[in-house]
């Protein structure tokens, strides 16, 4: 099989994403997928063998199907399409084009989310970021910020913001003499994502299709891929931004 529509054609079937996903778990014999999907061994060999003519399965030794390290990469990319799927609506109706190509191939890694579709929500999650912080906030945002924040953390609590350059650094100067150097700030010329987080926890908003950062829609999440995506996407940001020490 050497295209892609042939290869999106045999994960179309349900029945075989599923053997899929079962034997990356562990090999499994014929008789032993069979049972798993309450299916016979007549039409599951069939699945079976179109897996195998893709290579995404093999038979070992022992004639048990085990996935080989091409079905493994290939189920790693299938998060990032049921992700899509599932919020069409929403990239439908906002754009991720400005961000790194890495990191819209990494898309998947948001999957496992909770879903924030109102402005007072996203306002009180971000509250909750930074109020729980026991290591450090990082925010990114193309406007104005919440400026009391950081008088309400210990000393061991580190701030550091990513904002627009030419924004009013008045608010910054008063908060820098109360934090010091706990806070960083760096500047960039265009702000195409909004991200919060803290050493645990993280949301992130993208911009609309008219290139307005839209904060009434977006994505929070704890686990360590959805935390490590933002982080990444921050780290990158931060490097390339121009530093106010």
């Amino acid at each position: 099989m050497s295209s892609a529509a042939g290869l999106l054609f045999e994960l179309a079937n349900t029945d075989r994403l599923t053997m899929l996903r079962e034997i990356d778990k562990e090999p499994m014999r014929l008789s032993q997928v069979a049972r798993k999907l309450s299916a016979t061994v007549q039409e599951t060999s069939r699945h079976l063998e179109r897996l195998s003519k893709a290579r995404l399965i093999e038979k070992d030794t022992n004639s048990a199907y085990r996935i080989t390290s091409f079905g493994e990469l290939v189920l790693s990319l299938l998060p990032s399409f049921d992700f899509l799927q599932k919020r069409r609506g929403f990239f439908l109706s906002h754009d991720l084009s400005s961000l790194p190509p890495g990191f819209v191939q990494r898309i998947g890694e948001l999957s496992e989310h909770h879903y924030v579709d109102r402005l007072d929500e996203a306002l009180a999650h971000a509250e909750r970021v930074i109020k729980e912080a026991k290591e450090y906030v990082w925010l990114m945002a193309d406007q104005q910020v919440r400026q009391s924040y950081p008088h309400e953390h210990p000393e061991p609590v580190s701030l550091r913001l990513i904002l627009p350059i030419g924004i009013d650094l008045e608010a910054f100067q008063r908060i820098r003499k109360q934090t010091g150097t706990r806070l960083q700030i760096g500047f960039m010329d265009d702000v195409k994502a909004t991200i919060v987080m803290n050493e645990k926890t993280a949301a992130v908003c993208f911009p609309s299709l008219d290139g307005r950062m839209d904060f009434t829609q977006g994505f929070a999440g704890k686990t360590p891929e959805f935390h490590g995506w933002c982080r990444d996407l921050y780290s990158f940001y931060w490097e390339k931004s121009k530093k106010n020490r």
